[in-house]
């Protein structure tokens, strides 16, 4: 008899055991997308240095912002690596990416090369121009030529994924490009001319990193850690820049001494820094943000201004 309770309760309890292993069942882990930027390599630091655990976030490496912006669209990745200017894109395009952390601010890093003989953004009228159809490649663009009053009608426009830029600039498929490092670097190298650069827009190219709106309470702890992680990797490479250089210099194909020189063209913000920046209602992040899609919109890059609500990560750490 009491072997027929036993087996009476048996279906109960596998039941039990089954309901019990599902709900304890790991998180999994972010999948964070980026590409090959000198801005975002602490991430890439940081995993070789075990701060950054592949069990809670699992770095996505894509050949161009294009295809990072196009992972997050199709819901290939949980979180990327963006500039504000392409956030406010996807924002507008009715997703809600999250801003959980600055990743750096361009000083220079960011740039629009022209053929030697040439010296002015106004030497672009008339010529090939290759742009990677992201937000930054045109706000980049658009602002150089507003300033120096021209317009897009006067110029070529060939669209470019950046892993084109430097073959087709140097094949002569292009007259100029807007680019970045590592790619700015070899074609400087090469003898291509610097024509514009965001250290003339100060503090309007920045660099965050993003996650889905639905995805913050039940990534929570994924999220502080990343957080954590990239402090702690910024910390490292402060502490130890050759070594970090010789190691950022294999990704980036570039020597060590030329990747010191990329990031002394970055703002790359600590900790306290960041939290200055996140916090606050409106935080300066958020102010900023505002301020951009507003140039967006002035420049006829959205057509409307996008819903920034919740645009920045509430519960960001204390520094």
């Amino acid at each position: 008899m009491k072997i027929q309770r036993c087996l009476l309760w048996l279906p109960s309890v596998l039941s039990l055991l089954l309901i019990t292993g599902c709900l304890s069942a790991p998180t999994p882990p972010i999948k964070l997308g980026t590409n090959l930027w000198s801005g975002y390599e602490p991430l890439y630091v940081g995993r070789a240095q075990s701060l950054l655990a592949e069990d809670e976030v699992a770095l996505v490496e894509l050949l161009s912002a294009s295809e990072v912006m196009r992972a997050f669209r199709n819901g290939a990745i949980d979180a990327a690596a963006l500039t504000l200017d392409e956030v406010i894109s996807l924002r507008h395009s009715g997703l809600k990416p999250v801003i959980i952390q600055v990743a750096d601010i361009s000083r220079g890093a960011d740039v629009i090369l022209g053929r030697e003989g040439m010296r002015t953004v106004s030497d672009l009228r008339g010529q090939r121009v290759g742009v990677e159809a992201t937000a930054l490649g045109a706000y980049m663009l658009s602002r150089a030529l507003s300033l120096h009053q021209l317009s897009l009608d006067e110029i070529d426009v060939v669209h470019l994924e950046v892993n084109e830029h430097r073959d087709a600039f140097l094949r002569g498929t292009v007259d100029a490009v807007v680019t970045f490092e590592p790619v700015s670097q070899q074609l400087l190298e090469a003898g291509a001319v610097s024509l514009f650069d965001s250290s003339m827009i100060p503090g309007e190219i920045v660099d965050v990193l993003v996650m889905r709106e639905g995805l913050l309470d039940s990534h929570h702890h994924q999220i502080q850690h990343l957080i954590t992680a990239w402090q702690q990797s910024l910390v490292w490479i402060r502490e130890h820049p050759d070594a970090a250089a010789a190691q950022m210099s294999k990704r980036l194909k570039l020597t060590p001494a030329e990747v010191l020189q990329s990031q002394s063209l970055l703002e790359m913000p600590n900790a306290a820094r960041s939290a200055d920046m996140m916090r606050g209602s409106p935080s300066a992040l958020r102010r900023q943000a505002e301020a951009l899609a507003a140039s967006m919109h002035a420049h006829k890059l959205i057509d409307t201004l996008p819903d920034l609500e919740g645009l920045v990560y509430s519960r960001y750490p204390d520094a």
